[in-house]
């Protein structure tokens, strides 16, 4: 079988595969940039920013043949702290000064690209992997179960929220948990299913999901009054539950403020940011080239290379930082992509 080229010849000989592969991978991408902004504490449109960056500029100058860019999990415990220890309690300004800790992450993922650091991937035992991801699914869950029954969450350490969840399932919204768990059955008995359906492999459950948020939001007559309000993303005034999207692109960018620039959280933010975002792209890429059909070898420096421009672009214009993402890479790949354009037309 002929290893499909990766430029514009690649794009004449495999365009209608990688087409077809970056819409479905766009069906999956949406809810889940929509979903890692908010658990971020970021405004909804910096989910689809950086998909966008991620798709249309690091497709084309990263070394990984397979992989999606854009959004992932494991940066939003990442984030999420950082908006609230530079904001300290205004999640407007920790939002701003976050995008400059980005903006600052994706240089330094660059210069470690420069330095051909990604060589030492290799040193990096799974066990450290696995942990990381673990503590993170953890903190994830603990703070989007009050979102999940329609709560208000405190503002608070990980462990005390955690603590504190059983005191507040009294207070659970009906309506609101209705739909927040029946997205959840839908998950779980997609990924059952999909074993006995071949038919459930080619639709995303995560569309599914949001449609039947839709469905049943229209069916509740949920309003305005519970669109989700940027500006008390803390959820400490209130919970809101409706996505609130700006009218066009140009209107949802924002620009990083540089004022904690000379403190030391900033900086240990600016390092959290680079060292996860560089670790598990690194390893989703070397885990993308094992199924990889065409068995292609990423070239991991050139990969960072690519993320590093990437993340400081979409943190310059209100996104979250660039990743390259395991789920939606073995989608694509799932999907029978055949290039990195399959990326770029995810981002377009």
């Amino acid at each position: 079988m002929p290893t499909p080229g990766s430029g514009l010849d690649g794009l004449a000989e495999n365009w209608r595969f990688d087409l077809i592969a970056g819409f479905e991978v766009f069906l999956i991408s949406l809810p889940l940039c929509l979903a890692h902004a908010m658990a971020s504490g970021f405004p909804h449109m910096a989910g689809i920013i950086s998909a966008i960056v991620g798709g249309l500029l690091v497709s084309r100058i990263n070394g990984s043949h397979l992989t999606i860019s854009g959004t992932a999990s494991g940066l939003v415990v990442v984030t999420a702290s950082a908006v609230t220890t530079l904001g300290g309690g205004d999640p407007v300004l920790g939002y701003h000064c976050t995008l400059a800790a980005i903006v600052c992450a994706g240089v330094l993922q660059a210069i470690m690209g420069l330095t051909r650091i990604g060589r030492f991937r290799s040193f990096v035992p799974p066990s450290v992997v696995y942990g990381m991801l673990a503590a993170i699914g953890i903190s994830m869950m603990a703070r989007q179960s009050y979102i999940l029954i329609g709560v208000a969450r405190p503002s608070a350490e990980l462990l005390d929220v955690i603590i504190a969840l059983p005191s507040h399932v009294r207070d659970i919204e009906p309506v609101i948990a209705l739909i927040g768990l029946t997205g959840l059955a839908i998950l779980v008995s997609w990924d059952i299913g999909k074993a006995k359906y071949d038919l459930l492999n080619r639709i995303p459950a995560p569309l599914i999901v949001v449609l039947s948020g839709l469905l049943l939001g229209a069916h509740f007559n949920l309003g305005v009054e519970h669109q989700y309000n940027f500006i008390h993303s803390s959820y400490a005034i209130g919970p809101d539950y409706l996505v609130n999207m700006p009218q066009n692109l140009l209107s949802g960018i924002a620009f990083p403020d540089f004022s904690k620039i000379n403190t030391i959280p900033f900086w240990i933010a600016v390092l959290s940011i680079s060292l996860v975002s560089s670790l598990e792209s690194l390893l989703s890429a070397s885990a993308i080239d094992k199924i990889d059909p065409y068995h292609r070898s990423s070239d991991l420096n050139k990969d960072l290379l690519g993320i590093g421009p990437g993340t400081t672009i979409s943190g310059f214009i209100g996104g979250l930082p660039i990743i390259s993402e395991i789920v939606r890479s073995s989608a694509n790949v799932q999907f029978k992509a055949r290039t990195q354009w399959s990326n770029f037309f995810h981002g377009l």
